[in-house]
């Protein structure tokens, strides 16, 4: 996990440099998300659905997620009220510490860590970010930004747009392969294999110049202290959520750990599109963004080869 999550901070800043240099625009990152969104994630997750053990227990996954999600919405709307902080902000709070970046972050940099010998699951974080993250953008987060921002003159997406946005490629991606493992196919013809695997290899380095590109330090200097509270929230709060639910489920193992790391994932970088939309603190999201993202390499490693090891041992 460290090889791979530093690996990752290093394309990140060299995503950062290009657009510095002028190299690549900020606008040619709307690019690469169509390339990973409608090629090079459908096919790792198919993929990975195929080809990857996958059992019973993985069906929990997605359970932590969602009762995660809950009990860090009601954290940072009672961290929000303590604070006094104003409508917009709240719900900026709640928006960028309640959803990580499971899909883009998690599932690549799990699926490069297991093909590095990590003790992870990738056919777990798929089931992670498919049926709890992936339901709780278009769902959860929508509903908060909403209450706490101002819909008038959004240009936010209509009932039948977000349902749309419920059925992307990945979505088709994991639906065929559960599909085709349900049925018995355990691996798949070279011609189809082999695109897949190369196209599935290029989501992380895409995702991470991706990220690179969107770098925005202006809103860790507006919003530090806010910054600083959702960062906490998403990178503490969320895996040791992520832990104890695991471990009060029953789950174990490489499942476990794929677990607490997803929930260790950065700020979605959907929350910042969500927080335009309904008018949120907008700042505040941008910089939870930025910072959690960088510190993402540092904590993965820490989790996944130090806290991770100890709290089994402690909670066998």
């Amino acid at each position: 996990m460290t090889s791979t999550a530093f690996a990752a901070l290093i394309i990140i800043l060299l995503g950062w440099l290009l657009r510095h240099l002028g190299v690549l625009p900020r606008d040619a990152g709307h690019h690469l998300v169509r390339v990973v969104i409608y090629a090079a994630l459908p096919a790792l997750v198919f993929r990975a659905m195929i080809v990857n053990h996958f059992d019973a227990s993985m069906v929990l996954a997605p359970v932590v997620g969602l009762v995660s999600h809950v009990i860090m919405v009601t954290i940072a709307y009672w961290l929000a009220r303590a604070r006094k902080v104003d409508r917009r902000s709240t719900g900026a709070l709640i928006v960028a510490s309640a959803v990580g970046n499971t899909g883009f972050f998690g599932i690549p940099l799990i699926a490069s860590a297991a093909e590095h010998g990590s003790q992870v699951s990738l056919s777990a974080a798929v089931m992670f970010d498919t049926f709890s993250t992936g339901i709780i953008t278009w769902t959860s987060s929508m509903w908060f930004a909403a209450r706490f921002g101002d819909a008038s003159g959004s240009d936010a997406p209509s009932g039948e747009r977000l349902w749309r946005n419920l059925l992307l490629p990945p979505i088709w991606g994991v639906a065929a392969g559960l599909a085709l493992h349900g049925a018995g196919v355990r691996s798949l013809p070279e011609v189809i294999d082999q695109p897949a695997r190369i196209l599935g290899a290029a989501v992380l380095p895409l995702v991470m110049i991706y990220a690179g590109l969107v770098l925005d330090w202006g809103g860790v200097r507006r919003a530090w202290r806010d910054v600083a509270w959702a960062s906490a929230l998403r990178l503490v709060v969320g895996p040791a959520l992520a832990f104890g639910l695991a471990w009060a489920f029953g789950l174990d193992g490489d499942v476990l750990r794929t677990v607490v790391l997803m929930g260790a994932m950065p700020t979605a970088m959907m929350s910042l599109v969500i927080g335009g939309w309904f008018k949120l603190r907008t700042d505040i999201i941008a910089g939870s963004v930025v910072v959690t993202a960088l510190l993402v390499p540092v904590m993965l490693p820490l989790l996944d080869e130090h806290v991770i090891p100890y709290l089994m041992r402690i909670f066998p």
